[in-house]
């Protein structure tokens, strides 16, 4: 007994140090984990190759400061405010569902169709057709069909022959059910068929699976890395099976391949030779080609060519001669290079219908999922074709019950029955011949779906510690606004006799810059002799001396103007020295002009009125470091070291 008491003490021991090796720093009894910090330095400092211990303790001084801050204003319950909780509440509602369908769906399809395009696999199929509107007896009968026709096949000698026998695809005959190789993604509504081929090992056969087409037996043959996508251009000389003609193209293509290697550029050559119509004028661009895009022969040859610019040798198909130059590659091994690309083609596909139907069935299957049908047959018994109609409305006496759960979660009939109702459009798509229980229920189903959504985001925080830091970093955030507001940005504003105080011992700040008084000397009509005497009179004199002696003798014209200027404004022909004088600089019609510094003008204050915002900005400053120095006397600040040298080397 003392042995296992030994024990569970050591235990424990090791699960508190374990718990208290996660806490960062603590203000007060607040704890702030290694992950939260964490989180905030990795989102602010994507690129950590350079990250050092510097780098990590000024942030970590500045989200100390920050915490001190939220840490004061929970206490002054800025957090209990109504409209700040509506606030949160509102981001909450708009980022809810955008996190969850792209943590939950649209980043896993990205991730699952990125995988999948790294390879390329040879298939054959054998088809069980259905007709588009097929009745649910004839699909039971097809997979029944599918099912009994796999088991055959697995004792065939031969897939191709069994194929030709037994398929409806009407290529059989030609291929054998061989497709050839393929690569995700594959065209809308066969995201099953596409599964299908992913999931199923070389040489085994997938179990039937639905298509527009109808059921598939695949059975994978190969895989290969996949070829991706190449950029290219094409010359094309066409045949016709005349041998006079084709004698002809062949000279044609002769002649191309002579202007090519004596260095035409490629594209000029198409422009001249090519005998495709739609891409010639382009310089023969064909755009980017995947796999069974073309014919094969001219696939292997695109894919062949090794660099950027190559092109190949002369290449036959049905058609005629082809000659491709490769331009540029796509990269399909680069996944953020590649997300863009992958997120468009995901966007309203069927893939992403069918990927949102099994997370609303696995948050059912989690949370529980407990439907009250007998309600549920109620509330449909009560309905006419009406239903179908603009016309119908909730019946006024609609007995009121809990339709179904999602764990502890009710929903109640009459939030469906008013779901049904503003559902307007799709109720009107369904005829009055529709089966009322089949109509309702697509609706219903529907309904359920989005239920089951806003279920799961409610537990967002709990399930997600993603979500849970967002909310936290958001909800921080308005705490910390209003807590600045209020002791720091409407006191700055508003405290004027503080302001004034602030901008009298800070004079300093607001000087003028140090400037000249500048007089500027403009003189036309003087030769170069009179032009001397005028500046040289003008160096050591007064303005008014040289006007009275000079302007408007001898039709000598001076216009003299003076200005001030900021030292840092001042022309590059002028010194800031008082007294010095420019030389004469020649203008237009015999003027010159030039420049003296009359007096340096030291800095002054300025008035408070025109730098008042730059005032209010320091006062401001000010104002924040007073109060943070509060803070930090107001609360214990403890930076656990070992903690913070352990995430110091996991940042590394």
């Amino acid at each position: 007994m003392k042995y296992l008491m030994c024990f569970f003490l050591l235990t424990l021991a090791s699960v508190v140090i374990a718990q208290d090796a996660d806490v960062l720093f603590t203000i007060d009894d607040r704890e702030v984990l290694v992950d939260e910090f964490e989180y905030i330095f990795k989102k602010n400092n994507p690129d950590l190759s350079q990250v050092n211990e510097e780098d990590v303790r000024e942030y970590l001084d500045l989200y100390i400061n920050f915490k001190l801050k939220v840490t004061r204003a929970r206490e002054l319950q800025i957090d209990t405010a109504a409209s700040l909780n509506e606030e949160l509440q509102t981001y909450r509602n708009q980022l809810s569902r955008t996190f969850l369908i792209n943590k939950e769906v649209v980043e896993k399809l990205i991730q699952e169709l990125f995988e999948r395009k790294q390879e390329d696999i040879n298939i054959s199929h054998l088809l069980v057709a259905l007709k588009s509107d097929a009745t649910e007896d004839e699909i039971a009968t097809a997979y029944e069909k599918a099912k009994a026709l796999r088991k055959d096949i697995m004792d065939a000698p031969s897939f191709a022959e069994f194929a030709k026998e037994h398929s409806d695809d009407p290529t059989v005959e030609r291929n054998g059910g061989n497709i050839g190789y393929v690569t995700a993604p594959l065209p809308d509504k066969f995201y099953a068929f596409e599964t299908a081929i992913y999931e199923t090992p070389v040489e085994e056969l997938s179990m039937p699976v639905r298509s527009p087409m109808g059921y598939h037996i695949i059975k994978v043959n190969d895989r290969r890395p996949a070829r991706g996508e190449v950029e290219v251009a094409q010359i094309l000389i066409r045949t016709s099976g005349n041998e006079l003609a084709d004698e002809a193209a062949v000279e044609k293509l002769s002649e191309a391949i002579t202007q090519l290697q004596q260095g035409t550029p490629f594209a000029e050559v198409a422009k001249e030779y090519s005998e495709d119509a739609t891409t010639a004028q382009r310089g023969g661009y064909l755009g980017y080609v995947g796999i069974n895009t073309f014919d094969q022969a001219f696939e292997n040859a695109a894919f062949a060519l090794a660099n950027d610019g190559d092109y190949s040798a002369p290449v036959k198909t049905r058609i005629g001669y082809h000659i491709i130059q490769r331009l540029s590659t796509r990269p399909i091994h680069d996944l953020e290079k590649m997300k863009p690309i992958l997120a468009q083609t995901i966007e309203d596909s069927e893939r992403k219908e069918v990927v949102m139907e099994n997370l609303i069935k696995r948050i059912k299957d989690e949370a529980g999922y407990y439907p009250n049908e007998e309600v549920m047959d109620d509330f449909i018994a009560g309905l006419t074709d009406e239903v179908f109609t603009y016309r119908w409305r909730v019946p006024e006496d609609l007995e009121d019950d809990v339709l179904f759960r999602i764990g502890d979660t009710p929903y109640m009939l009459s939030e469906f029955a008013e779901h049904l109702r503003r559902n307007t459009r799709q109720r009107l798509r369904m005829s009055t011949d529709t089966d009322i229980r089949e109509g309702v229920m697509v609706i219903y189903k529907d309904f359920v779906g989005d239920a089951t959504i806003r279920f799961h985001e409610t537990q967002l925080e709990e399930n997600n510690p993603e979500f849970r830091a967002l909310m936290r970093e958001y909800e921080e955030g308005i705490l910390l606004f209003e807590i600045n507001r209020i002791k720091v940005w409407d006191k700055a504003t508003s405290d004027t006799v503080g302001l004034r105080k602030f901008y009298n011992r800070n004079l300093d700040r607001y000087m003028t810059e140090p400037q000249a008084k500048l007089g500027h000397f403009h003189v036309e009509n003087a030769s170069e002799r009179q032009l001397r005497r005028i500046h040289k009179m003008a160096e050591n004199q007064l303005p008014e001396d040289v006007l009275n002696k000079f302007d408007g003798r001898r039709n000598i014209k001076i216009q003299y103007a003076i200005e001030k200027t900021a030292k840092s404004k001042l022309p590059e022909y002028l010194k800031y020295e008082e007294n010095y004088i420019s030389e004469p600089i020649q203008t237009e019609n015999q003027a010159y002009t030039f420049s003296k510094v009359i007096q340096l003008l030291d800095p002054v204050p300025r008035e408070l009125e025109r730098v008042k915002g730059f005032v209010i900005a320091d006062y401001q400053e000010e104002l924040e470091r007073q109060w943070l120095n509060e803070l930090k006397s107001r609360y214990k600040v403890s930076v656990h070291s070992e903690t913070f040298y352990q995430m110091l080397d996991n940042l590394k």
